[in-house]
């Protein structure tokens, strides 16, 4: 790969037309490092407090502060925000919680307790403050990197179909996200929240549901990647994820410990996409995916998500040459 140029040019507006038609030309190697991406984001979220729906409530809670922020023109870079990153939010209660995230009243208010009772959260009668130890906890250096190398990549391929002047390397995003690190987020974790929770909602809105099931659809698309099969982009990507060549499916005990959900769970919740005719088990208690209504319902998010995704990188992007 080359570097950025060392002649100077102005950088031109990078369109969600031209994201979206590099993305689709080149789908494989963009997906691949989008799935990693999103099992790693699912790895971290479980492993910061053993429970995904708690994470997102903290996670929507920054989501908001940044918008906030946003709304009066006020941008705090990543070591801004972090020399003190309590803050507290007025115009905010567990009903709106409960409807934004999909999760019960009930449920909300005993989780938003229980991160109360972690010191994570102080909850009075019209506000919520989140403190410096949410702060400790919720320092997002991994997803900057991560995330930073899907725009590379993206840069990458722009340059070199002739739509940019110029390639960015990761280091070069992670540096301009940080600058802008309020600003970014909030597009970001608006994106991020409603990714994940359009596909709870195809599992009865069970995030670990989703995580489970995400692990042995995971495994399969690895498997598709080492085959280097190309242009699984449209109607084929279903066959050729079901049926891709030597590939093995997961346990049990490889989902929990791939996900950190203990294994009684995992084979609870297994049993259940047993049941839907979700996932199936060859005689060696290896799971893999199967051609079921969640499939099929999942492909057509995929391919909505192509579109959602590349006004994202879009955006960020321009935000990063232009602010």
């Amino acid at each position: 790969m080359q570097k950025e140029f060392d002649h100077p040019s102005i950088p031109t507006k990078i369109s969600e037309k031209k994201i979206y038609e590099t993305y689709c030309d080149n789908y494989d190697s963009i997906h691949y490092l989008f799935v990693e991406f999103q099992f790693s984001w699912l790895q971290q979220a479980y492993r910061a407090l053993k429970d995904i729906d708690k994470y997102y409530i903290l996670i929507y809670l920054y989501k908001e502060n940044f918008t906030e922020l946003n709304e009066i023109f006020k941008v705090k870079s990543y070591e801004e925000f972090y020399f003190n990153p309590r803050f507290e939010l007025d115009k905010i209660n567990i009903i709106k919680i409960a409807k934004k995230l999909r999760i019960s009243k009930e449920t909300t208010r005993r989780k938003i307790l229980e991160l109360e009772e972690d010191g994570i959260l102080i909850k009075n009668k019209k506000s919520i403050a989140v403190t410096l130890k949410a702060g400790l906890l919720q320092k997002p250096v991994n997803t900057i990197n991560s995330f930073s190398k899907i725009l590379q990549y993206v840069s990458w391929l722009l340059y070199k179909e002739k739509k940019v002047e110029k390639y960015y390397e990761k280091d070069f995003f992670v540096k301009k996200i940080k600058e802008r690190f309020t600003q970014i987020l909030a597009i970001f974790l608006e994106y991020q929240i409603d990714y994940l929770l359009t596909r709870k909602t195809l599992v009865n809105n069970d995030i670990e549901m989703w995580f489970i099931y995400g692990s042995a659809l995971y495994n399969q698309i690895m498997y598709l990647k080492k085959s280097e099969v190309k242009n699984h982009y449209q109607k084929q990507w279903i066959e050729e994820v079901l049926n891709v060549g030597d590939k093995k499916g997961v346990n049990a005990m490889t989902i929990s410990d791939l996900t950190g959900i203990p294994r009684p769970t995992v084979i609870r919740k297994l049993k259940v996409l047993l049941k839907q005719k979700d996932i199936y088990k060859d005689p060696n208690n290896l799971y893999y995916i199967s051609k079921g209504k969640l499939l099929t319902e999942l492909n057509k998010q995929r391919l909505i998500n192509i579109k959602n995704l590349s006004a994202i990188i879009s955006r960020i992007n321009n935000i990063v040459f232009f602010s």
